[in-house]
Parts: C-alpha cells; sequence; structure tokens
C-alpha cells in the first residue's frame, strides 16, 4: 500500500487515481468510481454488476456497506483538506429497499469534524429513479 501523500490535490482525478494504490485489491474490484469531492464531502458510484447480486438479482448489502464505508474514507480527505490516514471507528446502516439493475450512488457529508473524530453520513440511490436503497452513518479516526 502507497503512502498518502498531503500535498496531492483533493480533487476527482487524484481520488480516483489513488483508489488503486490505498484499497485492498477486492475492493478495487468493485469499480467504485469517485464523482465528486470537496470539502463539504464526496459522491461516489458503484456500478452495476452480476457479481454484486445474491438470489433475485438484488445487490447484496455487503457491497453498499462497502459503497458506505469507501464514501466515508473520501469524506474524511474533503473535511481534512487533504488526504492523511484514517480508520473506521463505527458504521450503521440502514437497508430501506432493494437495489437491482441500476448503478447505485452513494452522498457523503460531514456531520461534525472533530480534533480526532469525524463523524458523517451517507445516502445511496439508484442512478436511474432516484429511490433511496440504504443510509449510512459512520465515525472515523483521523491519525496522524
Amino acid at each position: 500500500m502507497a503512502e498518502l501523500d498531503p500535498t496531492l490535490p483533493v480533487n476527482v482525478e487524484t481520488a480516483n487515481q489513488l483508489a488503486s494504490t490505498i484499497f485492498a485489491p477486492w475492493l478495487q474490484e468493485l469499480g467504485m468510481v469517485v464523482e465528486s469531492i470537496d470539502s463539504s464531502g464526496a459522491t461516489l458510484r458503484l456500478p452495476y454488476s452480476d457479481a454484486l447480486c445474491r438470489a433475485g438479482g438484488i445487490v447484496c448489502g455487503q457491497a453498499m456497506m462497502a459503497l458506505i464505508d469507501t464514501c466515508m474514507v473520501y469524506v474524511a480527505f474533503a473535511a481534512q483538506g487533504q488526504y492523511g490516514n484514517c480508520t473506521t471507528v463505527s458504521q450503521n446502516t440502514s437497508f430501506v429497499r432493494a437495489a437491482a439493475g441500476q448503478d447505485i450512488i452513494a452522498r457523503g457529508s460531514i456531520v461534525k469534524n472533530g480534533r480526532q473524530l469525524l463523524f458523517g453520513e451517507v445516502l445511496l440511490t439508484t442512478s436511474d429513479d432516484n429511490k433511496t436503497v440504504a443510509t449510512g452513518s459512520a465515525t472515523y479516526m483521523l491519525l496522524p
């Protein structure tokens, strides 16, 4: 895993380039893409794939939880205004409805940015009809 360079600009291009060096290979295989990132949060897209589905063609909860967690990593970068180390302290996910046959969009935002802890929320919606499929809240520890 590569060291994070805090001098790199926190923007879409750099965020997507970093994905191939800071995340585990299995997570990279999900194909998540950062669509926006700024001081208020981040938006990611999880492309639909049959490989992410359980019986009935429904995107599995594990993939959605990974999307929420990954979105929060980018929210932490956005909150700090730089790329730095962070780790998940807690995550709570509520599944609202099934998602099938569509990309899933994650919109993460900062609730509170403390000295060592960052609190955030992520809303997951389907890409075609913008229906909420899950919500998540997470606490991250910002590491030196």
